[in-house]
């Protein structure tokens, strides 16, 4: 996946705010940063303030794939929305499923900050496969009561942060215990190996590998191309997926510096300047993390999901930089042998599923990712 600050750099080389109260309709927005500032700020329906802080979980490609309808006066239908699937990358949804698990987990503390207690049933028409469906993923209800839950205070100020971390800046062996095992969920392993150890010298290999073998596969290339969102206009417009934005992006674009085309095309200066892009990542990371689960179900990849969602919360608590590296777990033919060879890297049997991997370290500060607000979430 092209990250838009390596792209400057190659190029170089050559809220929702307050949200109405129930009853009233949702405005919808073209500021793609709205949603992260003071989310549900006003809101007297308790469940429009829980939604407005889940739309900012992490999930792949930032695809945003959740759709929901309210139900009474306290509960929540919450579906998989089937118009944003990964079919190249993600042909089963796995990686889509554990987005809908980041959402889940984001809800339920918002739902803790102001009193309630979210109560969910997942998939409760039966769970979806070989892919995910459009029946409920889950029903949501809130309850009142349960404590507030520290992590709220980071949700705004989580990110996946993509930039090359400070290679001189370690994270210390008690730093990473106490960002693995300050909550064990049943069912998950939580594990990881710091820069010098075998364990994260290989993945740091196998990163840049994957990460070539995604844009050298023509197919999943095009599907991160086609969700590249280039300057602000269709930043604006969209408000999902890859956002690519710097100062004089339109001359270049004019010029025919940056295109589409050329970001796909062999041969060409940006397609292999991209092709090298993880090299610095990867060899930046202080460390690796990983999430692998007991079994391969859509319930292990959801609470895979939540989990993934308390590290980085955690992570950013504590200071640290995270960035998803999701093409060496990802389910196409062409990514299987390095697929093996991650799973065997972190010492992961037969029977289980490696269900999240991500590189960790210290960097400055990044911008959100855009987000599309409320309004297009809810169902009609």
């Amino acid at each position: 996946m092209t990250d838009r600050r390596t792209i400057l750099q190659i190029l170089a080389l050559s809220s929702l705010a307050a949200v109405p109260a129930v009853g009233a309709t949702l405005k919808p927005t073209t500021d793609p940063a709205a949603a992260w500032r003071n989310p549900g700020a006003g809101q007297k329906d308790p469940r429009l303030y829980c939604l407005a802080h889940a739309i900012l979980a992490p999930n792949p490609h930032n695809r945003q794939p959740w759709l929901v309808s309210l139900e009474g006066d306290d509960s929540i239908v919450f579906y998989f929305d089937t118009s944003r699937r990964l079919p190249a990358t993600d042909p089963y949804d796995r990686q889509l499923a554990i987005g809908c698990g980041t959402f889940l987990e984001i809800l339920s503390i918002a739902a803790a900050e102001i009193g309630y207690q979210a109560q969910i049933s997942l998939f409760p028409m039966g769970e979806p496969q070989p892919n995910l469906d459009d029946k409920p993923v889950a029903h949501i209800r809130l309850v009142k009561g349960g404590a507030k839950d520290p992590l709220y205070a980071f949700i705004t100020q989580r990110r996946s942060n993509k930039e090359v971390y400070d290679a001189k800046k370690p994270v210390s062996p008690e730093t990473l215990q106490n960002l693995l095992t300050r909550e064990p969920v049943e069912r998950l392993t939580f594990a990881g190996a710091l820069s010098g150890t075998p364990a994260c010298e290989k993945l740091r290999s196998l990163s840049v590998q994957a990460y070539r073998r995604e844009v050298e596969t023509p197919i999943a290339l095009k599907e991160s191309i086609d969700l590249m969102r280039i300057g602000k206009a269709e930043i604006a417009k969209y408000r999902d997926g890859i956002d690519l934005d710097f100062p004089g992006i339109g001359a270049m674009q004019a010029m025919g510096l940056l295109t589409r085309e050329k970001l796909m095309t062999p041969g060409t200066k940006v397609y292999q300047q991209g092709l090298e892009q993880y090299d610095p990542l990867a060899k930046s990371a202080a460390g690796y993390v990983w999430i692998i689960s007991d079994t391969k179900d859509r319930y292990a990849e959801v609470a895979a999901g939540r989990a993934y969602a308390r590290l980085n919360l955690r992570a950013t608590a504590l200071g640290i930089a995270m960035h998803p590296m999701s093409q060496a777990l990802q389910e196409y033919a062409e990514m299987s042998a390095i697929k093996a060879e991650t799973e065997k890297a972190v010492g992961m049997s037969p029977d289980k599923c490696l269900q999240m991997l991500a590189r960790i370290g210290y960097a400055g500060k990044v911008p959100p990712s855009p987000r599309r607000g409320l309004s297009e979430h809810l169902r009609t």
